[in-house]
């Protein structure tokens, strides 16, 4: 039978696509913590550490024994062998990777970037749709730990990236109309994000909107200087002006010269 762990979202487990209940806190941290080590060993003390956290007590290790062997309990009335398993020091979960959506997406989104650099714009396309559409919420929604946040942090930095990628592919092909709407609401959500700003200034000035992707750039020259006491990167500033002497490479933009363009803002952010 087939068991999926979900964590781009509220906390789900399914097997064959139906839910299973997992009740309790620690039940549900342990899950969710050997999922994102999807195969590979967990050892009890990170365990210990990422699920009892602080309130580790001296009886920690024996509290460990009895969760693991109760959420084995429960699932060993959906599947044959064994899920979890004792290893050396730990314990593994015995579940492909591709069976969690998180390690999923990443290798979707890998996929599409190897496709596009190989230049298979469709095939790229449908890969960063389909890892896009396995998101259902906030990664790790309910779950509060520090791992978790963390963890949560990590997983939404890739999508991000993902979205602003998927972002190029479309732009370059044309749909710059439609990415109007999807980039706004983009900003909107993350308005200290350069990258985005840069796609959303490229898609209104080649939707004829060239006094709208200059509203776009003061806009973000506010933010920055508001929040975080600082100008736009160079990239950004480049492009502001390229809108402003209606640069013909503008209206020409070619997948390669979109790509640098977009890259070279990320890049400038992360410095």
């Amino acid at each position: 039978m087939g068991l999926a762990i979900n964590v781009l979202g509220p906390w789900e487990i399914t097997v064959d696509g139906e839910p299973v209940r997992v009740a309790g806190e620690r039940r549900t941290g342990l899950l969710a913590r050997l999922a994102l080590d999807a195969g590979r060993p967990v050892l009890a003390e990170q365990l210990l550490a990422d699920v009892w956290g602080q309130s580790a007590a001296a009886t920690a290790g024996k509290q460990l024994h009895i969760v693991v062997s109760k959420v084995r309990d429960l699932l060993s009335r959906h599947r044959d062998d064994e899920v979890i398993t004792t290893v050396r020091g730990g314990y593994r979960l015995n579940v492909a990777r591709e069976d969690v959506d998180a390690h999923l997406f990443t290798l979707l989104v890998r996929q599409a970037g190897a496709a596009r650099a190989r230049g298979e714009v469709a095939t790229a396309d449908g890969l960063f749709q389909r890892a896009l559409g396995l998101w259902r919420g906030s990664a790790l929604a309910g779950l509060t730990a520090p791992w978790a946040l963390v963890e949560a942090a990590r997983l939404e930095e890739e999508r991000l990236t993902a979205v602003e990628d998927h972002v190029d592919i479309r732009l370059a092909a044309g749909d710059h109309r439609a990415m109007v709407a999807v980039l706004t609401a983009h900003t909107g959500s993350h308005p200290l994000r350069e990258r985005p700003r840069a796609q959303l200034m490229l898609a209104l000035y080649r939707a004829s909107r060239s006094s709208d992707a200059l509203a776009v750039y003061r806009d973000t020259h506010r933010v920055m200087v508001g929040e975080l006491g600082i100008e736009p990167g160079r990239e950004l500033r480049r492009l502001h002006e390229a809108v402003l002497r209606r640069d013909p490479a503008l209206d020409l933009v070619s997948p390669a010269l979109l790509t640098t363009l977009t890259e070279r803002v990320a890049a400038a952010a992360r410095r």
